[in-house]
């Protein structure tokens, strides 16, 4: 079976080992354009294709990859199959009828559950226990495709964003592995979503990274695993970005209460508390802007803070 995969972070790449333990070819890999990152504002290769030319792997970035050189090129591979993790880029109905035999997707929610390109920070922002891997079957409308296998997965109280996608990952590349000789046999069969119980998670945005205190204790620390390790989710300590990537919820605490966001008491031994509309923090984990990530133990050390101060 050829195979045209396309995807772009880092996890999206360990599914280029687990189509070739198929035993299926890669064709081609498609990824999205370099883009400048880091302070020095180089050009850096897409996770995927970097692992792609590690494997010797042809590579194609196409900025529209519905236009005709982006379409022509993929034609000319003859694919089997396409397959999509995290790509970045909406196909249209001209690329998803080129393969042979299918269009194919991997999403990280439990489908009709949170179509979007956020699943799994949207799970962790509602708290929700339970997650999974969906392959699907790609259509004209997002994420709304025939269902060709799917795997539920627990959501830890501990898991943030890097972990649950650690975790979906394994699930997903074990499903992908099962299924492409399944699907080359004809042996797997899509069966349709039911749409009117589909929930979504829309693309978030740096505002929806900014801490609301006066949320409850509990909503604080989802919104701060949703986004954790990075980009992290932050308050501003006196006018400068502090990002908070772990924090705890304090059970029992009693004394007197301040308003939201205020650290109501310093443990030198595990971090500040911070008091929120419903309940206490314990932040375990910060960035200070300019600085790199560190124990909240380890910044109150340098950092001369004192019980009364306020986070906004």
């Amino acid at each position: 079976m050829r195979v045209v995969f396309l995807g772009t972070p880092i996890w999206a790449a360990a599914y280029l080992p687990a189509i070739q333990q198929a035993g299926s070819e890669i064709a081609l890999v498609i990824s999205q354009p370099d883009r400048p990152r880091s302070r020095g504002r180089k050009l850096q290769p897409t996770p995927v294709k970097q692992a792609a030319l590690e494997m010797g792997l042809a590579v194609m970035q196409p900025e529209k990859v519905n236009s005709e050189e982006a379409l022509a090129q993929i034609r000319a591979t003859e694919p089997d199959v396409l397959l999509t993790v995290a790509y970045g880029q909406i196909l249209g109905k001209r690329l998803l009828a080129l393969p042979r035999l299918a269009a194919l997707n991997v999403h990280y929610s439990l489908l009709p559950e949170l179509r979007g390109p956020a699943p799994v920070q949207h799970a962790l922002l509602q708290g929700m226990e339970r997650t999974g891997v969906t392959l699907q079957e790609m259509a004209a409308e997002v994420d709304a495709g025939d269902i060709l296998v799917q795997e539920a997965a627990a959501i830890e109280p501990d898991d943030n964003a890097d972990t649950l996608c650690r975790k979906l990952t394994e699930v997903g590349t074990g499903m992908v592995t099962a299924a492409l000789p399944e699907i080359a046999a004809g042996e797997l069969v899509g069966r349709p979503q039911n749409h009117a119980q589909a929930t979504y998670a829309p693309l978030l945005t740096k505002a929806d990274m900014q801490l609301d205190f006066t949320q409850s204790a509990e909503a604080v620390r989802n919104r701060i695993r949703a986004f954790a390790p990075r980009p992290a989710a932050y308050c501003l300590l006196e006018g400068r970005r502090l990002k908070i990537t772990a924090a705890e919820i304090v059970e029992d605490f009693h004394k007197p209460a301040g308003e939201p966001g205020m650290i109501v008491e310093i443990d030198s031994d595990s971090g500040p508390l911070v008091r929120t509309g419903e309940g206490v923090l314990l932040v375990r984990r910060v960035q200070p802007e300019g600085r790199r990530e560190m124990s909240a133990v380890e910044w109150l050390r340098g950092a001369r803070i004192e019980a009364g101060t306020l986070l906004s």
